[in-house]
């Protein structure tokens, strides 16, 4: 092989080859690239200030103007999207205020229940003072209602405000629905039967109207003897399984699962309320005795005594009452569970 030779630029054989002129190496070139770029983008950005810099104050004043109003306006536009729209509908209902915390005690007795019906205004208390009055116009700006009542003064009980107009401010805390009287500047809570199920034991609920049905609506006299002679009055309750033994005798035994309200620790008269729940409003009660008094006080004696209990059971159907009722009762109440 014939090895290649190298001259130089004048003709003379040089060793190796000859160096390259550096405007013919790649380096060069991607300097000059980066050079050009960078260079552009500098001359746009001086340009750009200048432009800035030579524009009349006034318009610079002008555009801070629209920007501000542009933005002003997305926030306006924000928040009437998330501003509710309210009807009377959204207003109706009954409202009560409460002795202590909201749902957690009872409904205070001195204090008006409101109901907001289709066409009239009613307010009252536990000791029976009822005024009610027709509604004349409605008025409702944002969250707010305005009543113009009914200014017959021949009525029973006159005018429920001595302008004749309630105004009310509807709120939420929460879960809970207030309505704030501006009139009369108080709060209440709505008290629905959703309220009810909302923030009250179902259990509770059903052993309130249960004890109702059969002993009667408690007065506002009747809790105050309780409360002062008892203390706070309690309810055991306690559950046997279909099957278990009843109290009165070993050898009979409930059919189906049976729940025992038991009042007797305080002095309520009701004594023991025992039942089966048929799911439906209504429930199947058996008069088990609190006393063996039957002449028979044998085995015997106390079996037949059971089972006449179990025999003579009756089907009762549960009242549902108005729910600040129950509500009431669970918050006048203690529930004890064995």
């Amino acid at each position: 092989m014939t090895k290649k030779k190298f001259y130089d630029e004048n003709g003379n054989e040089i060793r190796s080859r000859p160096s390259k002129p550096y405007y013919k190496k790649p380096w060069f070139w991607v300097i000059v690239v980066l050079g050009i770029i960078f260079g552009s983008i500098g001359i746009y950005a001086l340009v750009s200030e200048d432009e800035i810099a030579d524009e009349p104050a006034e318009q610079q004043l002008e555009k801070k103007v629209d920007e501000t109003e542009h933005s002003e306006h997305e926030v306006l536009d924000e928040e009437s999207v998330e501003e509710q729209t309210y009807t009377y509908d959204d207003f109706k209902g009954t409202y009560v205020s409460f002795e202590r915390e909201p749902y957690n005690s009872p409904i205070e007795d001195m204090s008006d229940i409101i109901v907001l019906g289709d066409d009239f205004y009613q307010s009252f208390n536990r000791w029976d003072f009822d005024t009610t009055s027709t509604i004349l116009d409605k008025t409702i700006e944002g969250n707010v209602l305005t009543l113009d009542l009914d200014s017959d003064e021949n009525e029973m009980w006159g005018l429920h405000s001595e302008s004749g107009t309630e105004q009310f401010e509807l709120r939420h805390d929460g879960d809970k629905k207030v309505l704030y009287s501006i009139t009369n500047d108080f709060s209440l809570y709505s008290m629905s039967s959703r309220d009810l199920q909302t923030h009250y034991s179902q259990s509770e609920i059903d052993y309130a109207r249960i004890i109702m049905t059969i002993n009667g609506e408690p007065s506002l006299d009747q809790w105050a003897v309780w409360n002062a002679d008892w203390g706070v009055p309690i309810v055991n309750v306690r559950y046997n399984s279909a099957g278990d033994h009843t109290e009165v005798s070993n050898e009979v035994s409930y059919p189906k699962d049976v729940t025992h309200l038991d009042l007797t620790s305080q002095g309520m008269a009701a004594g023991i309320i025992t039942y089966s729940s048929h799911g439906d409003g209504h429930i199947t009660r058996f008069p088990m005795p609190l006393h063996y008094h039957q002449e028979d006080q044998s085995e015997e004696g106390h079996r037949q005594l059971a089972q006449d209990a179990l025999d003579n059971a009756e089907t009762i159907s549960i009242e549902p009452f108005e729910p600040y009722t129950v509500a009431d009762f669970i918050g006048r109440m203690r529930f004890v569970y064995e």
